[in-house]
């Protein structure tokens, strides 16, 4: 989407760049600006710098430099466009209207979001039935807790063929967005559309504002490939993703690093080691 310039050289003087830091920053003022411990990095003698006047903040620690929408996209995780509107929708400015074509685009990826969150909670739902107990029991047997299965959303897609898409069908969803977002497969011989993971553990992949876009799944007992994860969709480019940014991304500030590990479960078993900042690229499969 994008916005004209005298939209955002409006927003930008409705928004106080102060307010916007301070609710990240404990800001000290001094002279014409203010003084404190930088977001981006780990510091004990604050480095970082606000002046309201020039609307822009500047670390002499890190080099951590820019304005109010800056900060917002670096802080949270957002994209230039959903900073500007959370920007504006806390400022009480109304966004300018997308065009027709970005408007059906943004319809439809709302769609695929809202369908994959189902998705999500229906592989939670079914790790935790009599047929999701080889789930469990594989997640125990690497040392995971309810907690750790809880936080990370982790979930168990049964063997029967149909059974997501009968399901989600449950829900109002069509077996056309349920392909779209990657969730059944169509076959070669013009047969109806199945389950894309089909008995496996399955570890959601999620944007970096949390939401479920895509999944990984490895399968249990015999069968390849033994890790598989969603094919790309209008959600999901693999290459752009790293599994586990939307929860490390917080710690990773704080430490001005990242870990990157090989898989799902090297993630897992180092957040429950205390070490939070950790992500692992999504491979081939």
């Amino acid at each position: 989407m994008a916005f004209s310039a005298q939209f955002l050289d409006e927003l930008r003087s409705r928004i106080g760049l102060a307010d916007v830091v301070g609710k990240r920053v404990k800001l000290t003022r001094k002279g014409h600006e203010h003084l404190g411990l930088c977001p981006f990095h780990k510091e004990k003698t604050p480095s970082f710098t606000l002046n309201e006047e020039k609307g822009f903040y500047h670390c002499f620690g890190c080099g951590a430099h820019g304005g109010a929408i800056d900060f917002a996209m670096q802080t949270d995780g957002l994209t230039f466009p959903e900073a500007v509107e959370r920007l504006a929708a806390e400022a009480g400015m109304e966004v300018p209207a997308d065009t027709p074509e970005e408007r059906q685009r943004s319809k439809e990826r709302q769609g695929l979001y809202e369908v994959v969150e189902a998705a999500a909670v229906f592989f939670e739902k079914s790790l935790r039935m009599p047929e999701g107990k080889k789930g469990i029991d594989y997640f125990r047997a690497r040392g995971l807790d309810d907690e750790t299965i809880s936080r990370f959303r982790l979930g168990f897609a049964p063997d029967a063929r149909d059974r997501i898409k009968t399901e989600l069908a449950r829900q109002g969803i069509s077996e056309g967005l349920m392909v779209a977002a990657g969730l059944l497969k169509r076959p070669d011989d013009g047969r109806s559309p199945f389950g894309y993971f089909r008995n496996r553990v399955i570890f959601p992949i999620c944007d970096k504002r949390g939401r479920p876009i895509a999944f990984g799944g490895r399968i249990l007992g015999p069968g390849e490939p033994k890790y598989l994860n969603s094919p790309e969709t209008p959600l999901f480019k693999k290459g752009r993703i790293l599994y586990g940014l939307n929860l490390a991304a917080a710690s990773a500030r704080k430490e001005g690093t990242l870990v990157v590990a090989e898989g799902y479960m090297d993630v897992i078993a180092l957040a429950r080691a205390g070490i939070g900042n950790a992500v692992a690229p999504l491979g081939t499969a």
